[in-house]
């Protein structure tokens, strides 16, 4: 049995994420975003430029110019310098870029409208899927330009591959889920989940948690909720975020599958419990802007959110343990280290803490003394009697 080696993230270390970076190249807003598979790497895409950053020293790496192609799509292959873009100016091929040579490797056509999602299968260098508002889904192999299966009687299809890649989802319109098997893609669905329909809320995203137990289903209609992948069962909403312009605003699970984040108006991003659904945090940025785009890095503590900015996320810890002096308790009583020494290397350090010290301001002008109050002392005069009494001018 293979270890679980999949990040583990603390609810007190999601409240503490802040933006560690910005980044406005360009003023277009952003339509998707990946991370590459070790993390090393993060893509955003607009309509006019493909943007590519580096997630280990948080700077922008290169910036291609799509104008002619218009893509709204972008994923990276098994690959740190090939992905794949969507495109919707042209044609609506899909195309395979090489960021070292700056050339397309290949072209692979098949859809007449726009792509609504675009996935590599995990495990597997060469395989991806696609589906578009033309109501079908294809299996592509990088080796070949064309479709390898083709699925057609989907309504409003989307795609999410499971975390083994032995499976994937899809959905028609907003009334039935669909699990297939990869080996057998010829063959009826392995699963089907039917739901009550509802037009006043559109499904615009699959995505099967980390771990594959649960479906995650976001709306255009400010909520998003979690599906039993195996039995289809409704297992928790999550609501309380904005989304007035009714968007396609993207969700995420963290690594660890015991968090939602979902992008929101005003720049926003909300934090669920998974299981729970109660809500964790709002983090805010400093965008007036839907929050369009968001992913959390498959081998880091860090996630992005995307607007018309590209915001890198990480955890801000509010209480930085400081470097002190180090005692040697070890120390024998032949030690060199007197008690003394250890007493005065203490009081210096408790003074280089307490930099600058208080001063003693001096009080002007200096207060005066008291007066001196002087008193004379009285002289007593002799009593002489009238007997004893002396002539004037005699003297006794």
């Amino acid at each position: 049995m293979n270890k679980d080696t999949r990040m583990k993230l603390a609810a007190e270390a999601l409240r503490e994420f802040r933006v560690a970076k910005s980044f406005q190249p360009t003023s277009d807003i952003k339509y998707s975003m990946c991370f590459s598979q070790n993390g090393e790497h993060l893509v955003s895409c607009d309509h006019h430029n493909l943007i590519l950053f580096n997630c280990n020293k948080l700077t922008q790496l290169c910036m291609v110019h799509m104008r002619q192609f218009r893509p709204e799509l972008v994923s990276f292959t098994t690959q740190n310098d090939r992905l794949l873009h969507s495109s919707t100016k042209v044609d609506c091929a899909i195309r395979y870029l090489d960021l070292s040579s700056h050339q397309h490797l290949g072209l692979f056509s098949g859809h007449t409208s726009a792509l609504r999602a675009l996935c590599l299968q995990p495990g597997s260098e060469h395989q991806f899927m696609s589906s578009g508002c033309d109501d079908r889904v294809f299996v592509w192999d990088l080796r070949t330009c064309g479709y390898t299966h083709q699925l057609k009687h989907l309504h409003r299809p989307l795609l999410a591959y499971d975390p083994t890649g032995r499976a994937f989802a899809t959905c028609h319109n907003t009334e039935r889920i669909e699990i297939h098997d990869v080996r057998m893609l010829s063959a009826k669905p392995c699963q089907q989940f039917g739901y009550q329909l509802n037009e006043l809320a559109k499904w615009t995203q699959l995505q099967f948690a980390p771990d594959g137990k649960t479906l995650l289903v976001n709306t255009d209609n400010a909520w998003c909720f979690s599906v039993d992948a195996y039995r289809g069962s409704f297992r928790q909403a999550y609501t309380g975020y904005a989304n007035r312009q009714q968007l396609p605003l993207q969700v995420c699970y963290t690594p660890d599958s015991q968090y939602v984040l979902a992008g929101a108006d005003n720049g926003r991003i909300h934090v669920w419990e998974a299981v729970s659904g109660d809500p964790l945090v709002v983090l805010r940025s400093k965008s007036h802007y839907p929050m369009q785009c968001i992913q959390f890095n498959p081998r880091r503590s860090m996630f992005a959110s995307g607007d018309v900015r590209t915001l890198l996320w990480l955890t801000q810890r509010k209480h930085e343990l400081k470097p002190t002096a180090i005692i040697d308790l070890t120390a024998t009583d032949d030690s060199e280290v007197e008690l003394g020494e250890i007493k005065t290397a203490s009081k210096r350090q408790r003074q280089r803490r307490a930099w600058p010290m208080p001063m003693e301001l001096p009080r002007w002008p200096p207060p005066s003394p008291p007066p001196r109050v002087l008193r004379w002392r009285r002289r007593r005069l002799r009593q002489v009697e009238d007997a004893d009494s002396l002539e004037e001018g005699e003297l006794r």
